[in-house]
């Protein structure tokens, strides 16, 4: 308000000299306009400051009849109100103009603060954001205040209205909110084919004992729903206890151990924020789902709009059984054949698996359903180059890019996702968009952003890679239609994601592999795939000369932007495993522009978890990332750097 009247009067001042200029200019050119001009604008002075006068005036009755209240016997209207309220000056929020006895017996008799001013009662980093308001909610001492502001001329009066009841009894309503979950014994059946009946029992009812002794110090239920599931109910004030301990019980059933030490694992699904218990229920099973779709072993909380993770350290669960593989076999080419055409897209930077996966399928389709089909693959940014061009040298037309995909996408077009199983990594997310029949193989672990809309969504977290998953269902459908090149590519994407057979290796994997080699699949061939140039060998060893030890993990970062640096930096990331005492590595880099992250892991560290903290996804022991446009390569290094020491800090505590 001062700021408006200092303006309007430095307006008036402004406009009044321009006048008496002008009146000044005009004498010379016409004496009678420049007299009459003259007396117009004294008449103009004149009036504003009677106005001026009047004003002034008025404010300082209105002053000398706030300080009256103030003294006087009015100022017992505000002692009248139940609630403390005080006047405060706005040109010093220190200076206290009146308080009633209510705020002296709530506030100054009590100690809380004293006369001296507003800011010994609101935080003092707050107190000029408060004011600027109408209301907020504060804090003081243990009780919870909504504060009213109302402002008058150079004054402003606060109420405290005390609501710390309602304060306690909404966090008394949350926090008693029920929270239903599920629990999975996720390898009951895995146990059952190398232990004895005695040991599984041993097992079963140790985890069941533990449990139930669990669920029992959050004063909940647990009731047993199958051979190898329970359901779970508890208060939302003890799930905060399960997080602060991040699922402790997790480990606890790691204890259960056979004779031969294999023990017994579960995932936990919880849902939390709900409006009804059958809302609750529904979001407690996909949380379940989420748990074991990300390899098991965890727990995964659905909140309202998101999820959170605890554990899923180990590996994926392998699952003997082939019956899932054949019945989905089945229904892939139930769908191929009621297609009109079938394009087969893996992820963004396509690697030999993603390829390898679709160039076998593409070949299933052409030969034993005579479709028309195609690889879509953007040849600028890929890893797989080589493989390309050795597919390439047997069929030239397997391979088109995103562009000429979309002029091909009718209704009835089949598109087939291999090796990612959300749409924000797909090879072109406006491709996918397009077609309304949509098939995903996928064998990273579950990204809560996945693709909803797939008719066929074959997901198996604990196969090696996409291209074991396609060898296996390739067997159900009809092999004679793969041949030599396709099973070549097969190969080379197990390869890939196997480390050479080192890491996420199962009885199935090698299974897949001898499979393949009986087709023809040649190793030399594979290997030749793998060969690089002698520059892109030198930029890898100068990405690992300048890596540092972290927490038992390598980090490097590769600042220069020379050669191909997206398959050098993966290949270092590789390389850095086999220094001692590394259990993961990491390495970081610009391209295109954009910060890159490549992460991998001997499997004691869980790298998807890592990379997902940046936006990113992929296995435990295969991951990456690309960060936001806000990052650069020293900023990236320092907050990963951070995130290995905290997840340290926290394995100490859990005893790891």
């Amino acid at each position: 308000m001062k700021n408006l009247k200092l303006s309007s009067r430095l307006a008036w001042l402004l406009v009044s000299t321009v006048l008496f200029v002008m009146s000044i200019a005009l004498l010379p050119i016409n004496p009678v306009l420049s007299f009459m001009h003259f007396a117009i604008v004294l008449s103009i002075v004149a009036l504003g400051l009677i106005e001026f006068q009047y004003n002034k005036k008025h404010i300082l009755n209105v002053s000398e009849n706030v300080k009256k209240f103030f003294s006087g016997n009015s100022g017992d209207i505000l002692e009248a109100v139940p609630m403390p309220v005080i006047i405060v000056s706005t040109a010093n929020i220190n200076e206290i103009l009146f308080y009633n006895d209510n705020f002296k017996t709530v506030f100054l008799d009590r100690g809380y603060c004293s006369s001296s001013g507003l800011k010994d009662i609101l935080p003092r980093e707050n107190s000029e954001t408060l004011l600027s308001k109408t209301h907020a909610l504060i804090k003081i001492g243990e009780e919870s205040y909504k504060l009213y502001i109302r402002k008058f001329f150079d004054f402003i009066i606060l109420y405290f209205k005390d609501d710390t009841d309602y304060r306690n009894l909404k966090q008394k309503f949350i926090d008693g909110r029920m929270c239903v979950g599920y629990v999975s014994f996720d390898n009951k059946e895995e146990l059952k084919q190398t232990l004895s009946e005695e040991q599984i029992l041993y097992i079963s009812l140790g985890l069941e004992d533990r449990l139930q002794k669990w669920i029992s110090s959050a004063e909940g239920v647990l009731e047993r729903i199958s051979d190898d599931k329970y359901a779970v109910f508890f208060e939302e004030k003890y799930l905060k206890k399960f997080i602060y301990e991040k699922f402790e019980i997790i480990e606890k059933i790691h204890e259960i151990k056979s004779l031969d030490n294999k023990y017994a694992t579960i995932s936990v699904g919880v849902s939390r924020g709900e409006d009804t218990l059958e809302k609750s229920k529904i979001q407690a099973k996909n949380a379940l789902n989420m748990a074991l779709g990300r390899g098991g072993d965890q727990a995964a909380i659905k909140n309202k709009h998101s999820y959170e993770f605890f554990g899923g350290n180990s590996g994926g669960l392998e699952k003997r059984s082939k019956v899932r593989t054949r019945v989905v076999a089945k229904a892939l080419m139930e769908k191929i054949e009621t297609a009109e055409n079938v394009l087969i897209m893996g992820h963004k930077f396509s690697d030999f698996d993603s390829v390898g996966a679709a160039v076998a399928l593409c070949g299933i389709c052409s030969g034993m359903k005579k479709k028309n089909c195609r690889v879509v693959v953007n040849k600028t940014q890929t890893l797989a180059g080589e493989l390309i061009k050795y597919m390439e040298s047997y069929k030239k037309d397997i391979f088109i890019s995103p562009e000429q995909a979309k002029n091909m996408i009718t209704p009835q077009t089949l598109l087939i996702a291999v090796d990612t199983h959300s749409a924000d990594f797909l090879e072109d997310k406006e491709l996918y968009e397009k077609c309304k029949n949509i098939i995903v193989v996928d064998h990273h672990r579950m990204n809560v952003n996945k693709i909803q809309n797939a008719e066929i969504f074959f997901h198996e977290p604990f196969a090696s890679s996409a291209s074991e998953m396609v060898t296996e269902m390739v067997q159900y459908i009809n092999d004679k239609f793969l041949k030599k090149p396709e099973a070549d590519a097969l190969l080379a994407g197990i390869t890939l994601d196997t480390k050479n057979f080192s890491l996420k290796t199962g009885i199935r994997t090698f299974e897949a592999a001898a499979y393949l080699k009986r087709k023809g699949a040649d190793s030399s061939a594979v290997k030749r795939l793998f060969s690089n140039s002698l520059d892109s060998y030198k930029l890898r060893c100068k990405i690992i000369e300048k890596c540092d030890i972290v927490e038992c993990c390598a980090v490097a970062c590769a600042e220069s932007c020379e050669g191909d640096l997206k398959i050098a930096c993966a290949q270092a990331a590789d390389e850095l495993l086999n220094i001692k005492n590394v259990k993961a590595s990491f390495v970081i880099f610009k391209n295109n522009g954009i910060i890159n992250m490549s992460a991998r892991s001997m499997g004691d560290i869980n790298v998807q978890v890592i990379m997902e903290k940046f936006g990113g996804g992929g296995h435990q022991t295969m991951a990456a990332a690309q960060l936001s446009e806000d990052y650069d390569i020293k900023k990236a290094k320092n907050e990963l750097i951070e995130i290995l020491k905290e997840n340290n800090s926290n394995s100490k505590k859990n005893g790891d």
